[in-house]
């Protein structure tokens, strides 16, 4: 197909200087719409690869910095909307210790008294590769996918990405734009193709609707607090609710419903966190 992108098509600065390997300044070739973040501050994980997480249960987590999360997210933080905040992770001891401790310190860095380490990307990889084939895996617990702007998925690190997760069952999640920006939605169909899932992550049912008209990956949806009953969206498509949210003694590894990325249903999460009671 000639619209097709490739995972390797990486066009910004910070791109093409990683794969040839020599300086490019910012006046040579195609720009990013914004400046770039520093290497430094998005370029590093952590990897829990046996998580003993009551939802999740035992299997490999990673986190990515809070700067690796897009400008449209309207659930972090610093979002200029009134969902703002809401994001599940930002609370707790993921948001509190974990995620904090990852955006103040380096790669190769140790905390909470040497037991967890800031891994590199080679090291993201690596471990990966470790996770037995057939076996499911969580990327971003909290954070999102690799991109120097905040506005563009970086296609050779995800394609990385990817290519590490070959045999395996990865998931994750995203709020980078798919509806407006044709390049981040073919990258994403793409990696759904090759069997990395990216579920679109949608704000509320109707966002659900655009999310699922765009046909690059399957959908879930934030739910207002509470929710536990099955429901719709405005075009009439089934939202089930999480089912490691029903109580029942149901965690992500016995489930794996994220893990489709060819379902027929979306997946509504029940706000959580301090921020719950903004959604209604």
């Amino acid at each position: 197909m000639s619209q097709q992108t490739s995972l390797s098509d990486c066009t910004s600065p910070k791109c093409r200087e990683r794969e040839s390997g020599k300086p490019v300044h910012e006046g040579s070739g195609p720009q990013d719409p914004v400046p770039q973040e520093r290497l430094t501050d998005i370029d590093k994980y952590l990897v829990t690869e046996r998580a003993y997480n009551r939802k999740t249960g035992p299997m490999m987590v990673t986190t990515s910095p809070r700067k690796s999360c897009p400008h449209v997210c309207p659930l972090k933080k610093n979002a200029a909307s009134d969902s703002a905040g809401v994001c599940y992770a930002e609370h707790g001891f993921i948001g509190g210790y974990l995620w904090t401790s990852l955006d103040r310190l380096p790669a190769g860095a140790y905390f909470k008294k040497g037991q967890i380490r800031v891994q590199t990307f080679a090291e993201l990889l690596a471990a990966i590769r470790r996770v037995p084939e057939g076996h499911v895996w969580r990327h971003n617990q909290a954070g999102d996918l690799p991109s120097t702007n905040r506005v563009d998925i970086c296609p050779d690190r995800l394609r990385s990405i990817v290519l590490a997760n070959r045999g395996r069952r990865g998931f994750t999640f995203t709020h980078y734009d798919v509806i407006d920006n044709p390049r981040n939605r073919r990258l994403v169909a793409r990696a759904n193709q090759l069997g990395f899932t990216i579920n679109l992550s949608a704000n509320d049912l109707g966002h659900a609707d655009q999310l699922w008209r765009t046909r690059c990956g399957p959908v879930t949806v934030i739910l207002p607090e509470g929710q536990r009953t099955n429901t719709y969206t405005p075009e009439g498509r089934k939202v089930v609710v999480c089912p490691a949210e029903s109580g029942r003694n149901v965690t992500c590894l016995s489930c794996k419903l994220c893990t489709h990325a060819n379902r027929n249903v979306v997946i509504g999460f029940p706000a959580h966190g301090r921020g719950k009671s903004k959604l209604g």
